[in-house]
């Protein structure tokens, strides 16, 4: 059995954060979600599909995951792993926005990959230490404190990327390169019809092969990531105009009001009128 230390719920907010160690195989685990993520590797290896391409995560990578984000975790060659995953929404951090508007600008930088030296993930393993400390027991002030942790390690990450030049990793293979230029095709054009077969066309590819690779490099079947993008567009737009669902439907490339409806139901729980709402609020 693995040993795990949890606090708060990963869904709901508005912080959450896992510390596990696994000593076998994990299926892999995708998402979208209105919350930010950090994800840290002490030991094992891990694939990580984040935003248009997959990496290779090490011990001592620290992982930055924005809003509304795609991404999925799998087994690597090597079985195994432990980490520390917290998430958490932009409100948890309402109080310090106003002197730190900086404190997520790591959460936007080219590369959510950034792989530390040895003192660096000292100095990292230290705050993430405290945390789970913090996590393990309801003290007062227990969620103080992890807010508190939790502005010191965003402050480091957002001194680190303008102290460091960080540059994406390499890619696993020339395979999962293809992959990735295929996945960055399909984030401009996903308001376009997106067809197998045109895909597999443009870029050389038989089609059960780019549809076998596509769900293994990217943990997406190639419908479902299509959705995900026209999803992910629409929650924006929903979010910072106020356009008619309709109108968002027809520019993120439904074809009718009822399949962006259930689509949209499906990815966000929820309906796109609410969406707005909930969003409004927060």
């Amino acid at each position: 059995m693995p040993s795990t230390v949890t606090f708060g719920n990963e869904d709901e907010g508005p912080f959450y954060i896992q510390h596990i160690h696994r000593s076998g195989s994990f299926e892999r685990t995708q998402h979208m979600h209105d919350m930010y993520e950090l994800y840290y590797l002490y030991e094992g290896e891990r694939m990580y599909f984040i935003r248009d391409r997959s990496y290779l995560i090490l011990p001592g990578d620290l992982v930055l995951i924005n809003r509304r984000e795609l991404h999925a975790t799998s087994d690597s060659d090597k079985l195994g792993h432990a980490r520390v995953v917290m998430n958490f929404s932009e409100g948890f951090l309402e109080s310090v926005k106003e002197d730190a508007p900086f404190l997520l600008d790591a959460f936007t930088h080219a590369t959510p990959v950034l792989r530390l030296d040895l003192p660096t993930r000292r100095f990292v393993e230290d705050i993430l230490g405290k945390m789970i400390v913090e996590a393990k027991e309801n003290h007062l002030g227990q969620t103080f404190a992890l807010r508190h942790f939790l502005i010191e390690l965003l402050l480091f990450t957002a001194r680190f990327v303008r102290q460091h030049p960080v540059t994406s990793p390499e890619h696993v293979s020339p395979l999962h390169r293809k992959i990735s230029t295929i996945v960055r095709f399909i984030n401009t054009h996903f308001a376009e019809p997106m067809r197998l077969e045109e895909l597999a066309e443009r870029f050389e590819i038989s089609p059960a092969y780019l549809s076998r690779m596509f769900k293994e490099i990217t943990g997406f079947s190639l419908v479902e990531y299509v959705n995900l993008v026209r999803v992910q567009e629409a929650q924006r737009l929903l979010t910072e105009t106020k356009m008619k669902v309709i109108a968002i439907a027809e520019q993120v490339g439904f074809g009718s009001l009822v399949q962006f409806g259930r689509v949209f139901r499906q990815i966000a729980r929820t309906t796109p009128l609410r969406y707005r709402r909930q969003t409004a609020v927060t």
